[in-house]
């Protein structure tokens, strides 16, 4: 037992010191964004109401600056005169702390009631003892939202995390660690803007904003006294460190953390800002959470009494809005996408993230769901599910090859990005699709630029620096694990191609396991990037992606999909992809490829549909500008019809007038 704990303890060691490297590293350029206590509240747009409380609090601060707790030495010494000492630990440190806060909290709530409209924050001391329910994680302590019904991770405020003082040595481990602390609540609580975490380290306290983006760091200031014998200065700079504080932690939600109150229903977050329709949440999931980077939840919600969902996606301001995507998709009439009911832009920039949301039809089961745990035997079953199987292929490649003449690549295909309902297909999770500069034509890029506030013209290096940039690595082209400068659709479906064989490998195995499959299996970039080049140039590819025993019969869609992607004249050139920036494949003439990738009746089809792209764009964007400019008519008629109604019932009530 002791053997295996150590193990353990060794591997979250691990864990968390690369967590935190990879934060420091990708934080150095974001560390001075949040220089100052001052620029926090600016950010927060709380400065006012900072101003004022200052001036009402800092005598109080005064006084309970006085009573802080020391740190002398190896010992603790805490109590009014501190003449109470204890061996300095984590443990003794974090206690101290608390204590000290739960004597000011008695003290502040009676005399801040203007500030807290009656709210308070209790605390836990989670060392030692056990973990936040449901969630897997013990920080030294946790600020609870005292309206929510139980202490789970759905009711966590702000972490907080003890060390007596970390070395250099550590500095990354204690960033990784409190880095997963914030990873977890953001995958609980689908309203966050921020998770703040507090790190009591020795005599100081930092606090860590944790936003979409990388963490920003707020050296507060002592909280201890190196002394028995506090003077004046040392006084004054706890003082003012216990006032920042608790300026922020006795914020309501919407202030400080959240995009809306959360002390009350949630549902609140659906109003948006009072101008859209009712909607009401049934549940809501979220896929992997990464501790920074792009998130997205998925609400099963009604909407105007339909079935649908409603998607939160946090992205980088620098990036093509999920929302602007669809639009562009809609107007040049790419089929195979959901209907998209209602969206818009929530929070415009928080650090250098938006977040969005978009509420579209229900698209039914993904394809992971649809083809998981089958265990194809029998022939019959095999027969229907190649059809399927063929149709989903054709239709998705429709659908990718209609979008890149509109100028889009999806970018991220994955068992989870199509879905089946009622026997249509729909692609979706278009989040990390980039656009193509030189196909949009001029019509749809202005208008997209006027209902979104975006200028696409300035994305397009970016885009490029993006490329990058997926969610599924396990799925990812050849080209985009070797990091070459462009996309093109062919990598758009080599994607697909990996999804057919994984929904194979799900079917036949029961679930999908990339670490059983050496063509799936996580690694480094390069190391994937060459284990699908060499797994897709044997004739037993399909083993190399988990795909055992599957007969003929079924790999004969993927089959069809690996001669149109990697070969050429009979030779294989998956090696060759991994060298090129340019892919050599984009020179060609797609006609006959496009032919037997999607059938002759679906290619005269797309061929058609192409010929008329333009035209229908340009008229749709005309007709949404017209429907627009009534919109804003009748608006504005409206506000002068009320303006006048609300002027006469003055007039009739008031004799002076």
């Amino acid at each position: 037992d002791d053997f295996e704990s150590t193990c353990l303890n060794a591997k979250d060691l691990l864990r968390h010191t690369q967590l935190g490297e990879t934060l420091r590293a990708g934080s150095e350029k974001q560390w001075g964004n949040i220089s100052s206590f001052k620029k926090l509240t600016h950010i927060l747009g709380l400065e006012t109401q900072y101003e004022k409380f200052e001036s009402q609090t800092t005598d109080f601060f005064q006084k309970w600056a006085y009573k802080a707790p020391a740190i002398c030495g190896t010992q603790v010494l805490t109590g009014d005169e501190r003449n109470n000492r204890t061996k300095l630990t984590e443990t003794t440190l974090f206690d101290a702390f608390q204590d000290y806060l739960q004597s000011i909290h008695s003290d502040i709530v009676e005399l801040l009631r203007e500030f807290t409209e009656g709210r308070s924050l209790f605390y836990y001391d989670y060392r030692e003892y056990s973990q936040i329910s449901y969630s897997g994680i013990k920080p030294s302590g946790v600020l609870f939202y005292t309206r929510s019904p139980v202490s789970t991770i759905d009711s966590v405020h702000v972490i907080l995390e003890a060390k007596v003082s970390p070395n250099a040595d550590s500095a990354n481990e204690v960033l990784g660690r409190i880095g997963e602390y914030a990873q977890t609540v953001w995958k609980a609580q689908f309203t966050r803007k921020f998770v703040p975490v507090l790190l009591i380290h020795g005599r100081y306290l930092t606090l860590y904003i944790f936003s979409r983006k990388f963490p920003h760091s707020i050296i507060l200031g002592p909280v201890f006294y190196s002394s028995d014998q506090p003077d004046e200065v040392e006084a004054g700079r706890i003082a003012r460190v216990l006032q920042n504080i608790w300026f922020l932690l006795l914020q309501p939600s919407d202030k400080f953390g959240h995009i809306v109150d959360v002390s009350k229903d949630k549902v609140a977050c659906l109003l948006f800002g009072g101008t859209r329709k009712n909607a009401t949440i049934v549940d809501y999931t979220c896929q992997q959470v990464h501790v920074y980077r792009r998130v997205a939840y998925i609400c099963n919600i009604k909407f105007e009494g339909k079935s649908a969902v409603l998607k939160l996606s946090w992205t980088s301001v620098s990036r093509l809005s999920e929302g602007a995507v669809y639009d562009i998709l809609r107007l040049n009439g790419v089929e195979g996408i959901p209907e998209v009911y209602s969206s818009g832009i929530i929070c415009a920039d928080f650090l250098g993230n938006r977040l969005e949301y978009i509420i579209m039809e229900y698209c039914g089961d993904s394809l992971y769901t649809y083809f998981e745990g089958q265990h194809i035997q029998d022939s019959w079953i095999q027969k229907e599910r190649r059809e399927k199987l063929a149709k989903i292929v054709q239709d998705v490649s429709a659908c990718l090859v209609q979008a890149n003449f509109a100028g889009i690549l999806h970018h991220d295909i994955s068992m989870g990005s199509i879905t089946v309902h009622r026997d249509k297909v729909f692609v979706i999770d278009w989040g990390y699709a980039r656009f193509l500069d030189r196909t949009i034509s001029d019509d749809v890029r202005s208008h997209i630029n006027n209902i979104w506030g975006i200028d696409v013209n300035s994305l397009a290096p970016v885009e490029k620096e993006q490329d990058p940039v997926t969610d599924t690595m396990c799925f990812m082209s050849i080209r985009m694990l070797a990091a070459a400068a462009t996309r093109s659709l062919w990598d758009d479906i080599e994607l697909l191609f990996y999804v057919v064989l994984g929904c194979l490998f799900a079917a036949f195995k029961g679930k999908f396991e990339p670490s059983e499959a050496p063509g799936f299996e996580p690694s480094s970039n390069k190391k994937s990037a060459l284990a699908k080049a060499g797994g897709v140039s044997l004739d037993s590819y399909a083993s190399v992606f988990g795909v055992k025993y599957a007969p003929e019969e079924l790999l004969g869609v993927a089959n069809k999909l690996r001669t149109i992607l990697f070969y050429r004249d009979s030779r294989c050139i998956a090696n060759d992809l991994l060298s090129n920036d340019e892919d050599l494949r984009d020179g060609e003439d797609r006609s006959e490829y496009y032919k037997v990738l999607l059938g002759d009746e679906k290619h005269d089809h797309i061929l058609d549909w192409e010929e008329s792209r333009e035209d229908r764009a340009k008229q749709k964007v005309e007709e949404e500008k017209l429907e627009a400019k009534a919109k804003a008519k009748a608006k504005a008629k409206a506000k002068a019809e009320a303006a006048a109604a609300n002027e006469n019932t003055t007039a009739a009530v008031d004799p002076l007038s």
